[in-house]
């Protein structure tokens, strides 16, 4: 009888122990909120077969500024649905003096690249961000946009994206999402350094509108000159708003800068020029008080990027 029990408490303690020694995910470990993790979502990219060097950019494009060049692209009627505050995580900031321009004309380049999207949240409001087209059919945001973030935290749902909005107007209408993906080191441990998503759209919209390029380097960015443009809560509603700075300060997963942000704005490209048009550096997220940050494009973020527009 001893030594069953022995051996039972030593294959306890081998269990315990191998499950202990299992390997956390990378934080940088895909995920969509359809279920699929990881190498289930990697997959995609042998499918379609896009080279997987170190490329350092992709592209961008002015698109044709033409709608019939979209599909799948739905009329909208009215102003849209009743939405609440932002989804916000941490206060972002207005380095005084206020800087940003209202954008009056939404149909040209990039500004009809951005995109005002709706979503419902886990407790049935519904709220907004901004995004940024960067494919036809693909629009990159924070990650608190679409998942609430940590372990128990829930995906949001009823996402509906509107290029170039122009408070009550919609140039190029309104496209529904497919896939919303976002990474471990958000969905998992809400990491400020792994904020970032994608949504998948329904519609090819980014023909006609254009996309922002992405740019991802080990070096430094500091000093290089940088804008944004997004919907912050501040202003009338929908509307959108531009500003521009440089980069003070480059850490190994933010860009830290003086852009003026406030609530709304989350989500937003932190740009500059190059990649054909623009290029896209970071996904603005956070505000510090003397100071704003977005999370870098590193080449594990390109890597998601590149995989989720597919």
């Amino acid at each position: 009888m001893l030594s069953a029990l022995c051996l039972a408490a030593a294959l306890t303690a081998v269990q315990t122990t191998t499950a202990a020694a299992a390997p956390a995910l990378d934080p940088n470990t895909p995920i969509s909120d359809d279920g699929r993790i990881g190498s289930q979502i990697q997959q995609i990219q042998q499918i379609d077969q896009i080279p997987t060097g170190r490329r350092l950019t992709t592209a961008g494009s002015a698109g044709t500024g033409n709608p019939a060049d979209a599909k799948g692209v739905r009329p909208v009627t009215g102003t849209g649905p009743r939405v609440v505050a932002p989804d916000e995580f941490s206060t972002e900031s207005i380095i005084a003096p206020d800087q940003r321009t209202q954008v009056t004309n939404t149909t040209t380049y990039p500004a009809r690249a951005n995109v005002y999207f709706t979503y419902r949240k886990p407790n049935g409001s519904t709220s907004w961000c901004t995004g940024w087209m960067y494919a036809a059919n693909a629009v990159a945001t924070a990650g608190h946009c679409v998942y609430s973030g940590g372990t128990g935290g829930a995906w949001n749902t009823n996402f509906t994206v509107y290029p170039g909005r122009n408070g009550s107007s919609s140039p190029y209408g309104s496209c529904g999402v497919s896939t919303a993906f976002s990474v471990t080191g958000w969905t998992q441990s809400a990491s400020a350094e792994y904020d970032y998503a994608a949504l998948k759209l329904t519609c090819t919209v980014g023909n006609t509108t254009g996309w922002y390029g992405l740019r991802w380097t080990t070096g430094s960015f500091n000093g290089t000159a940088v804008s944004s443009a997004g919907y912050p809560q501040d202003k009338a509603s929908a509307t959108q708003w531009f500003t521009s700075s440089t980069v003070s300060a480059t850490y190994t997963r933010q860009l830290a800068y003086h852009l003026d942000t406030v609530g709304g704005q989350s989500g937003s490209a932190v740009y500059t020029s190059g990649c054909t048009t623009f290029c896209a550096l970071a996904v603005h997220a956070y505000g510090y008080g003397d100071h704003n940050r977005g999370t870098r494009i590193t080449e594990a973020a390109y890597n998601n990027f590149d995989n989720w527009k597919l």
